[in-house]
């Protein structure tokens, strides 16, 4: 059984987040996004079709002051390795104004960084 979580810190209470999360390997999983005790999302893959498939996808205000924790749960497989790509979204005047995760999961040994891709935008709220 393979798990690894990480640690989203850049987010703050306020904050609007959306993700999208796809697969595209051939072993069952849970990809559980956490703030504190409240769960943002919990999307599984339950079926073993090795086709590129969208998991899931939705959007929520953080409520909490709590870091958020995304948590890979890979049941069949004995390794979670990751790729990361992240970066702020800035203003006119390179202000931050959001940020980016994109996080490739790699399951097995072939190393293509395909099996599960998640991505979580936020940014902070505008709302009057």
């Amino acid at each position: 059984m393979a798990k690894a979580e990480f640690e989203l810190d850049q987010y703050v209470r306020g904050n609007l987040i959306a993700w999208n999360v796809t697969s595209q390997c051939g072993y069952k999983g849970t990809l559980t996004l956490k703030s504190g005790n409240e769960t943002l999302f919990s999307i599984s893959k339950t079926t073993v079709d090795h086709n590129l498939i969208l998991l899931g996808n939705g959007n929520t205000t953080i409520t909490t002051d709590n870091t958020l924790k995304l948590i890979i749960d890979i049941p069949q497989s004995s390794i979670v390795k990751s790729s990361i790509v992240s970066g702020a979204i800035t203003d006119k005047m390179a202000k931050k104004v959001g940020y980016i995760y994109d996080l490739c999961i790699e399951d097995s040994n072939d190393d293509d960084y395909n099996d599960f891709y998640v991505n979580i935008v936020g940014w902070k709220n505008q709302a009057k």
